[in-house]
């Protein structure tokens, strides 16, 4: 898209760290107190730090920023694979400026320099999900929250019971090391293998002005035979209700590799002192402690959209990823945002592996799918079967969408480790 008329596209360097901060906080309604405005500094990278800025607007001085965005290089964790992502993070329009086409000419700014890095798929956490819709952005990781309740009950599962668990003070520099160890060993799809630190940088952030009463952040970490296996970020937040203990605990910043260190870190967290309950977010659908859990209507498991993900180079991320059954069909994919992807594409999988090659643009198609649908499918946590039954994806050749939805699934439901 043009770049709206009044405005310019600007890198926005740390030197502009609080200008930058400053639309977040009109963005977002909140304000950072003086003293701690630093801490936006941590949590961007900087190289990534982009704007628009105003060039030439009655009344209204230039050079001074409308919007901001921001992004981290990252790489995601997909079935079989890992592929190169951009992450979206602080996007942000000055109310004064908003319904002048600045959020499209962001994204469509994103999506450039991210394809132009090799990042083949953008993804984010929505504010607002209706409006990344717009853009191409797919539901890729649907996850459920929950309440634990004191002294959850979970299934005994052998060697559990014997992993070793450490509790200690959040600390970024000490933890960093801590979370790359246990990421690496992730296999679900959604998570984040490595990253950048100022990605991570917010999740450690702790000033007291920020507590409302909740405690200093604890880090909880369980070891096996293979080094760090699990940890989760927390806080608890004492409360008493007619002199019986009401506190809660929650985490949101955490991850597990196997069944015996899940179930060792919730029955540590599920059954702390004077805790109530704890409250977990990011749930994969196929989580082993939705398994786990003697009763799981204890767990007040609620629906949550977590991933939302956008396919920016479609030959790269589908040949990133591997596949669970051999097939050979041309699908016809609608991007209005990526002229590049809008294309029919031969999708031949042999041996678990593709090979996507752009075909004749009036060459017949076995399907017809729109960037959004196959980015929400890309994962492997939605099928194509479910979004060709809500009518969102057509067949020319019947039987196609089943078989390419047979090969797309996943072992495991996806998740993100974090969100940024």
């Amino acid at each position: 898209m043009e770049i709206p008329l009044g405005y310019r596209r600007v890198d926005v360097p740390e030197s502009r760290s609080r200008e930058f901060a400053a639309i977040t906080e009109w963005a977002f309604a909140m304000t950072y107190p003086e003293e701690l405005a630093h801490l936006a500094n941590d949590r961007l990278d900087w190289d990534r730090s982009r704007g628009l800025e105003v060039a030439d607007r009655d009344g209204e001085a230039a050079g001074g920023l409308a919007a901001t965005h921001g992004s981290f290089g990252y790489t995601l964790r997909v079935p079989g694979g890992a592929v190169p992502a951009s992450g979206l993070t602080w996007v942000a329009v000055h109310p004064a400026h908003r319904r002048r086409g600045l959020l499209t000419s962001m994204i469509a700014d994103h999506f450039a320099r991210s394809r132009s890095r090799g990042e083949a798929v953008s993804t984010l956490e929505a504010a607002e999900t209706a409006i990344y819709q717009r853009f191409g952005y797919g539901l890729a990781a649907p996850t459920y929250s929950a309440q634990l309740p004191r002294g959850v009950a979970l299934r005994d599962i052998e060697g559990a019971a014997d992993l070793r668990v450490t509790i200690e003070d959040a600390d970024f520099a000490r933890h960093l090391p801590i979370m790359e160890q246990v990421t690496a060993r992730d296999t679900r799809p959604g998570a984040v293998v490595r990253f950048p630190a100022p990605m991570l940088a917010a999740h450690f952030q702790d000033p007291e002005q920020w507590r409302e009463g909740w405690e200093r952040k604890r880090f909880i970490i369980v070891h096996d035979d293979q080094g760090p296996a699990a940890f989760a970020l927390f806080r608890r937040k004492l409360a008493f209700e007619d002199s019986q203990a009401n506190g809660r605990g929650e985490t949101d910043t955490w991850a597990t590799t196997t069944a015996t260190s899940a179930h060792r870190m919730w029955s540590v967290l599920g059954d702390l002192d004077l805790m109530k309950s704890f409250g977990v977010a990011g749930i994969a659908l196929d989580d082993p402690l939705v398994t786990l859990v003697s009763d799981v209507r204890e767990l007040h498991l609620r629906f949550r959209d977590q991933l939302w993900l956008r396919i920016l180079n479609v030959p790269s991320a589908l040949e990133a990823r591997t596949y669970s059954a051999d097939v050979d069909v041309t699908i016809d994919v609608d991007d209005s945002l990526v002229a590049e992807n809008s294309h029919p594409w031969r999708v031949k999988i042999e041996g678990g592996r593709a090979r996507v090659t752009r075909t004749e643009r009036d060459a017949p198609a076995d399907m017809r799918i729109g960037i959004q649908d196959l980015s929400a499918a890309y994962l492997g946590g939605v099928s194509l079967d479910s979004l060709a039954a809500a009518g969102l994806v057509s067949e020319a050749v019947p039987g196609t969408v089943a078989l390419l939805s047979q090969a797309m699934s996943s072992r495991q439901s996806p998740r993100s480790t974090f969100m940024f």
